[in-house]
């Protein structure tokens, strides 16, 4: 199998896997189960700020975004929002989960939120060796930007 079918299928897979994880966090949030303490004005504003985030990264991210985790040849979106965060739309999507979480104030929410974060913080660092490899300056963005959030997560420079 070549390296860029392997790549292609790998992609694939994690974009597959990213649906069927928010999905479960959907899903748990109106099916009955056990309950937590939840708030729904919380809960609604976490989603709200997270829908935003979502848009404003996909405005700044202009025609590099694709939910692929190899870049599309668009070039690297460092302004913006990409100033401060360096996966602001991911940052947005774990937002709106756990914004599912504590408005439905459902456990297996909750507990789907969570493994969202991972499977982002998995899938950021698949992403970002293409990044590397594609951009020459992004280690040294990647060294001062914050992953998810500003200034926390940044990249070792190697």
């Amino acid at each position: 199998m070549s390296t860029s079918l392997r790549t292609r299928l790998l992609g694939l897979a994690l974009v597959g896997l990213q649906g069927l994880i928010f999905l479960a966090v959907a899903l748990t949030a109106l099916l009955d189960g056990p309950g937590l303490e939840g708030s729904l004005w919380l809960g609604s504003t976490l989603v709200l700020l997270g829908l935003l985030g979502m848009f404003w990264s996909g405005k700044d991210l202009g025609r590099a975004l694709t939910p692929m985790p190899t870049p599309n040849g668009a070039g690297l979106a460092a302004g913006g929002i990409y100033g401060y965060v360096r996966h602001p739309m991911y940052a947005a999507i774990i937002v709106i989960g756990f914004g599912l979480a504590i408005g439905s104030g459902k456990l297996w929410t909750l507990v789907s939120a969570v493994v969202m974060l991972v499977f982002f913080d998995l899938k950021t660092r698949v992403e970002e060796g293409y990044l590397v490899r594609t951009y020459p300056g992004y280690s040294d963005y990647a060294a001062r930007t914050g992953k998810f959030l500003p200034g926390v997560g940044k990249r070792r420079i190697r």
